[in-house]
């Protein structure tokens, strides 16, 4: 375990035998000087890259999914989240809530925008003082680099994309919630810190309320865990904190389908992409546009089926699209679980897409995140050998990185979707390999 103690500018640390037993405790002396220094170069040197990354890329309209955050946080500056006429809840309220002030106040698409730059800015400090506690200045300095720099970041912080403030929330998360767990105490400013973190993270991406719901029930099971019981109960304390802080979204959506833990009214149309085997498809998800104009989607009798079900009231359209995935499933398991192996592909390299050519994004990624999937492999390898000499709070983070990557590996993915959890990743790697080769 390792505990940064700012007022000594040392880190202190405590080793591990092969059995988990502590063997004594020694200290890394850090320059507080340097470290603050690092940090002022993280946040200043990231802000500014993200700040000229939003002029650069800057441009009139709206584009991707600018036009529905805006317009949810643009009928919350009227009391409202959906309309009569449009009652879909795709997304949750968390990155709407941020605009809605900047919206209510005039404040120009570029200042919107510019927005991002300040999450991904302490997107970069969240996560170097997250790893390093774990693994000294190095390692943090690169993992926060990674995080903030990969090429998925920066080709979608000029616009208003939820990926700034998701990583925002998962860097911070990953910070409160291992300091929550370190201390020897009960820590409750990093146990409120963290709850807050997650529950944000749950109303920006609403798939995160899943992962919540079955961390929740994992770490209730993990009580019977006697010697970790008490930092296990405090984990499980920070997520029954974000439960609560998202009971309101719970109770609108509830208000709207009638659906009890309804995070959102797509769910359907993701498992219809994701277990559809008709020829030439993978699992690659399609917008109601593309299934009705894409040629080959038209041939596998996709607009017949939108035209028909797609525009019902939305819980006849859920049902629908809940069922067809089923009958899908049901008739090619086999295609299905091809879908599920291609959709690996789409998390790591955009790669395969259903009816479309191989882009140079593919490339891009290949070079970027393939390295980053070997290292990860090794650190699975090297943690398993020496997971009994690995602090709660890393085992803990990798289980709900594990909810997060098995739930999103079921639906249609796309690489924003892997990248925004590249500082929890980073946080395990570092923490493993610097306890592997530590003298």
């Amino acid at each position: 375990m390792a505990l940064h103690d700012s007022r000594r500018n040392r880190v202190k640390c405590e080793c591990f035998d092969k059995e988990g037993l502590s063997t004594g405790s020694y200290e890394m002396v850090q320059s507080l000087p340097l470290l603050r220094r690092l940090e002022l170069v993280l946040f200043f040197g990231t802000l500014f890259f993200h700040v000229a990354n939003v002029l650069v890329m800057k441009r009139a309209d709206l584009i991707w999914d600018e036009p529905r955050y805006v317009w949810y946080a643009n009928n919350l500056t009227h009391g409202m989240y959906n309309t009569e006429e449009k009652t879909d809840i795709i997304n949750g309220p968390g990155y709407p809530l941020v605009l809605a002030p900047m919206i209510a106040l005039h404040v120009p698409l570029l200042g919107q925008r510019m927005l991002n730059a300040l999450f991904i800015a302490l997107t970069a400090w969240f996560t170097f003082r997250a790893v390093l506690p774990y693994a000294g200045r190095g390692w943090a300095f690169c993992v926060a680099l990674l995080a903030v720099l990969h090429p998925v970041m920066i080709r979608l912080v000029p616009w208003l994309m939820t990926e700034a403030l998701t990583g925002c929330c998962i860097a911070g998360f990953a910070w409160a919630f291992s300091a929550a767990l370190r201390s020897e105490k009960w820590h409750w400013r990093a146990i409120i810190a963290a709850g807050v973190a997650f529950g944000w993270l749950t109303l920006t991406r609403v798939f995160f309320g899943n992962v919540l719901l079955v961390a929740i029930i994992l770490l209730t099971l993990l009580l019977l865990w006697k010697s970790q019981r008490e930092r296990v109960l405090r984990a499980l304390t920070i997520m029954a904190l974000s439960l609560v802080i998202c009971i309101p979204w719970l109770a609108h959506t509830y208000n709207k389908t009638g659906d009890l833990l309804c995070w959102s009214t797509n769910g359907g149309e993701l498992l219809y992409w994701a277990t559809s085997t008709r020829p030439g498809e993978n699992g690659h998800w399609f917008s109601d546009e593309d299934a009705q104009i894409v040629s080959e989607n038209i041939a596998n009798g996709h607009r017949d089926f939108y035209r028909k079900y797609y525009f019902l009231p939305v819980p006849e359209r859920e049902e629908a699209l809940k069922q067809a995935a089923m009958d899908n499933l049901r008739a090619n398991p086999k295609g299905v679980f091809y879908n599920w192996i291609c959709n690996l592909g789409r998390l790591t390299f955009d790669f395969p897409r259903s009816h479309l050519q191989r882009e140079l994004v593919t490339s891009v990624l290949i070079v970027v995140n393939g390295p980053i999937l070997l290292l990860v492999l090794i650190t699975l390898l090297i943690g398993w050998r020496i997971r009994h000499r690995l602090p709660v709070e890393i085992l803990l983070m990798v289980m709900i990185a594990a909810i997060y990557l098995g739930g999103t590996s079921l639906l249609p993915g796309q690489p924003r979707y892997l990248v925004v959890i590249l500082p929890w990743v980073g946080l395990a790697v570092a923490s493993v390999f610097n306890r592997r080769f530590s003298v």
